[in-house]
């Protein structure tokens, strides 16, 4: 798939997400789990499905990055992929007023959920979100005390040139904090090329190798790892028409024994 054609498969798939609240990385309330019971799975409290942030929750992550990134008061937060706002409005209760939450994503539908979700929080002063692509950050150069991503790189076609822009756009000091899905071993090539498995957060992946690469090569220092096999986000029994796609073209088996493969990783990383 060309690069053009990927950001349009993802831009369509999140779209739909936005609007049907059916999720892309973990199944959703119509099969055997709910959002709630997902975002649990991958490292959110009861408190943060309490508060007012949860309504940013779709379902969608692999992690929970604003656990790591040890947010402070006053900090400057990037969100690659934010979404519906979920850990915008998690890390704006750490942040503060005097804080500042930017979060970065190109599917409109989810920007103006996002930013609704903001104003119906109180965060609409220190929470702002910016229609752009993660390849192309609309942040400035060393503005940033943290970068976060919540299972959204491994979307991306040039994951290169993602981590560089990350590096550009933290201040010297700087953190990277990302939860993401990687792999034991590649894809077979019919499942790399699926849109499918794209949009449920597995074709773009890549290798533990390859992927720390990129993040190595961008110039980042201090890399930090810890995984967790991810088979168990990908529910079988639910009628999630993501997995529903998934299952259809390959058969419930193979697509079975691609998700042994499947991790959840968190990292962190620092620019020195």
């Amino acid at each position: 798939m060309r690069e053009s054609q990927t950001h349009a498969a993802v831009r369509e798939g999140y779209a739909r997400v936005a609007k049907q609240k059916t999720s892309c990385c973990g199944p959703t309330g119509r099969g055997t789990t709910t959002e709630i019971d997902t975002a649990k799975r991958v490292g959110y409290s009861d408190a943060d499905l309490a508060g007012p942030a949860a309504a940013g929750n779709l379902g969608l992550g692999c992690g929970n990055p604003t656990a790591i990134a040890n947010l402070q008061p006053g900090e400057v937060v990037v969100d690659l992929g934010s979404g519906a706002g979920f850990d915008a409005l998690l890390a704006a209760e750490r942040l503060g007023s005097d804080g500042r939450f930017i979060g970065v994503d190109m599917t409109p539908e989810m920007l103006a959920r996002a930013r609704t979700n903001a104003v119906n929080a109180g965060y609409a002063r220190t929470v702002e979100f910016r229609e752009g692509m993660v390849e192309a950050l609309p942040v400035a150069s060393g503005s940033a005390d943290v970068i976060i991503s919540n299972c959204v790189i491994n979307l991306s076609p040039d994951k290169e040139t993602v981590f560089r822009e990350a590096f550009r756009v933290l201040k010297p000091g700087g953190r990277l904090a990302v939860s993401d899905i990687l792999l034991t071993k590649p894809l077979p090539s019919e499942v790399a090329q699926s849109v499918a498995a794209l949009i449920g957060c597995v074709a773009g992946a890549e290798t533990e190798e390859d992927y720390v690469g990129h993040i190595r090569d961008a110039g980042f220092v201090d890399i930090e790892l810890q995984r967790r096999p991810a088979g168990e986000m990908f529910d079988f029994a639910t009628d999630d028409p993501v997995i529903s796609a998934a299952i259809a073209e390959f058969g419930v088996e193979r697509a079975k024994e691609v998700a042994g493969t499947v991790f959840s990783y968190t990292i962190q990383a620092t620019k020195p």
